[in-house]
């Protein structure tokens, strides 16, 4: 890149006979391949000029009264660089281009330069180029999120470069897919904007680049319901209705629509306020709907980057593969970061699910709507009663089928079977939902909302009654009112193979656990990329540069008994060797469980042995990890989301204090794995500890 020769006289001539100019111009070099310096000289002043070959134009540089020497050869390629009109060159191969950025211009930025990013980015390019699944692992401080974004803007330069060629113009956005919301903004608001400003300055790309969330619906502020809701609470004299209005008005809602913006916002005042899923053209508001606005802008093609969570992208990929209008722009490479993940996101949305609370929410909201004579009243609400009826009986004969003393804090899902009697109750609730249709249809017609929710329950129950070949859990056993049946398809990683893997456009999939000891075999047969040819993936992993040996100890107490969460010998133990940890690093430390019944138990022992700032996370605790990075030298019992995704930079957390290895709690899913397994000795080495790793 950026070689300077002086053997391209008659290309300057050519360009003037071109453009029949007939002053005397003298060549003096080639730079970059695509800038040819000249001069017109006369006796009292030098006019220097650089022909643009790619842009087929001449523009002026500088006037000096000195006469030219190779001297002044840097000055002028450093006065012309800084211009607008200079664009770096392609060079041929593109690694040389992503060697450059990560090589020269990141380090002239601060950045330091890691040969396995450098190797990385190069590896990832070459599987976008092509058209491969490219399952790149890359461990902590590898570097993995620039070499992504490198290896997509490098694809997306050559292929501009090819398509204006073929007069072809068409964009090359790109879509992140990662698990966290943290990592999604650090991309939109640290990442992206840092390449850019740093390719934008060494005029590697000639706009800057341009990354956008995407979110579901359900995220943002809808004005319309927001008004019938604040015109409700002001009629209203209860006290409840007063508090909330006071509330809302404390958040001064509307200066932005993205209501995850609004901290403290609760949930259940989210969800009547927000989009509703049936959000549609015959909206009143629609032509003046700041959503729809906002959702013209982040779908258009001037954005590099479409970044959104793993449901999103998925949900997308359900609608494109059944031809459907999607929810991204059409793109050309997907990026899937945190791809340990991505089962989770499958198992959401292409599984079914029916919760108990959908029936009470929305025979809630017909009461709301319903007016006339009180015979009339009487007689709906009676209707509406006895689905309400029906959904408890459903659950509770599903309940009754299982084993009570399977249900504690640590389970969150039973496996369960729908029997006969089951299915009568489903086809009884569907009757009368029917039934509830028909009386009510005058008011929940006046509804769209309404409407759709009633629909929506219907197609619940009715594929819950009608799949077969469908693995089904209870979530939540231990509430009543929280209950919901969830099932997935017992061929999910075929579905996700049809979905997701045979659409023809290339993808990174990366994380910094997709292997085992063995390699990443587990990872493709649990997503269904081992349905892909082999010729159609790559596979390649990065060791993290951090030397462990030299920057970290390694302690396995001797002094702790056989683990039983039952034992309170064990438990003892456990708080005594952690509060002697605690006090040899002064605090900073995290203690990480699989078991919130351990968790409590052992806190409760030790809590008051600890002179620490001290937290505790729990189901619904948000916020806990600032508040320990907070907490100078706190101490925090976790568990759940804190066994991953999390940085504490500094010293805010030296010792790391793992309990129990995280292997797969029993589920019903992990039952039905086991099932299927020749022998419990196979079930181990193929699924519980490539699972755990």
């Amino acid at each position: 890149m950026f070689e300077i020769n002086t053997s391209d006289e008659a290309l300057m001539l050519s360009y003037f006979e071109k453009h029949r100019d007939k002053k005397v111009y003298r060549y003096l070099f080639t730079f970059d391949k695509n800038y040819i310096f000249v001069v017109k000289e006369n006796k009292s002043i030098n006019s220097y000029f650089v022909i643009c070959m790619g842009k087929d134009s001449m523009v002026p540089l500088l006037k000096s009264k000195k006469v030219y020497t190779d001297e002044h050869k840097d000055k002028l390629i450093n006065k012309f660089v800084a211009t607008s009109d200079y664009q770096v060159t392609l060079p041929e191969n593109p690694k040389t281009l992503i060697e450059y950025i990560f090589r020269k211009l990141m380090p002239e930025s601060g950045f330091k330069i890691r040969e396995e990013q450098i190797e990385l980015s190069i590896n990832m390019y070459a599987g976008i180029k092509n058209n491969c699944i490219s399952i790149c692992e890359a461990e902590v401080g590898t570097g993995k999120t620039y070499a992504y974004i490198v290896a997509a803007v490098v694809y997306s330069l050559y292929e501009r470069q090819r398509k204006e060629c073929t007069g072809k113009e068409d964009s090359i956005p790109y879509v992140i897919s990662t698990s966290s919301i943290d990592l999604q903004n650090a991309i939109i608001n640290n990442y992206v904007p840092t390449l850019s400003e740093i390719l934008y300055k060494n005029r590697v790309i000639n706009l800057p680049l341009s990354a956008v969330l995407r979110k579901g619906k359900e995220h943002y502020f809808c004005k319309m319901r927001y008004e019938r809701l604040v015109g409700y609470l002001k009629s209203s004299k209860k006290s409840v209705d007063i508090d909330l209005l006071e509330k809302l008005n404390s958040f001064d809602l509307g200066n932005s629509i993205d209501l995850d913006e609004y901290k403290g916002l609760k949930n259940h005042i989210v969800q009547k306020i927000n989009v509703p899923k049936n959000c549609e053209k015959s909206c009143p508001k629609f032509k003046e709907c700041e959503y729809i606005k906002y959702m013209e802008y982040v779908k258009a093609s001037f954005h590099d980057f479409q970044v959104c969570n793993h449901n999103y992208y998925l949900a997308d990929a359900v609608k494109r593969s059944k031809g459907r209008h999607t929810l991204i722009p059409e793109h050309s490479i997907e990026i899937i970061d945190e791809a340990h993940k991505l089962m989770d996101a499958a198992i959401q949305i292409l599984g079914k699910s029916f919760s108990g609370e959908d029936i009470t929410i929305m025979t809630n909201m017909i009461r709301s709507n319903l007016k006339g004579k009180k015979a009339f009243l009487n007689s709906a609400k009676l209707k509406l009663e006895r689905l309400c009826v029906l959904r408890t009986r459903f659950f509770r004969s599903l309940l009754s089928n299982i084993n009570r003393e399977l249900i504690n804090d640590d389970v969150s899902k039973v496996g369960v079977t729908i029997g006969h009697n089951e299915k009568e109750i489903l086809v009884e609730m569907i009757l009368q939902i029917s039934n509830i249709k028909g009386y009510c249809y005058s008011f929940i017609s006046k509804s769209r909302e309404l409407e759709m929710m009633v629909l929506e329950i219907e197609q619940q129950l009715d594929k819950i009654l009608k799949t077969n070949d469908i693995l089904y859990w209870l979530e939540n056993p231990g509430s009543e009112s929280l209950v919901a049946i969830c099932g997935i398809p017992i061929d999910l990683e075929y579905q996700l193979y049809q979905v997701l893997w045979r659409n023809g456009i290339p993808k990174i999939v990366t994380s910094g656990t997709l292997s085992d000891d063995i390699g990443f075999d587990y990872f493709k047969r649990n997503t269904g990329i081992n349905l892909i040819a082999s010729s159609s993936t790559s596979e390649i992993s990065y060791l993290s540069p951090f030397e462990y040996s030299k920057n970290a100890l390694l302690y396995i107490s001797e002094k702790v008994p056989f683990p039983d969460k039952q034992c309170e010998e064990y438990i003892k133990a456990v708080a005594e060797e952690i509060i002697k940890l605690i006090n040899a690093t002064w605090g900073h430390t995290v203690i990480l469980f699989t078991s919130y019944t351990l968790l409590s138990k052992v806190y409760e022992l030790a809590r008051s042995k600890i002179k620490y700032p001290l937290l505790k996370m729990d189901k619904s605790q948000k916020n806990i990890v600032e508040a320990f990075k907070n907490s100078g030298n706190g101490v925090l019992f976790a568990t759940g989301s804190f066994w991953e995704g999390v940085d504490c930079p500094g010293d805010i957390l030296s010792s790391l204090i793992i309990v129990n290895l995280p292997f797969p709690t029993p589920n019903p899913i992990v039952e039905y794995k086991k099932e299927q397994s020749d022998s419990i000795e196979e079930f181990i080495n193929a699924i519980v500890f490539p699972e755990m790793l």
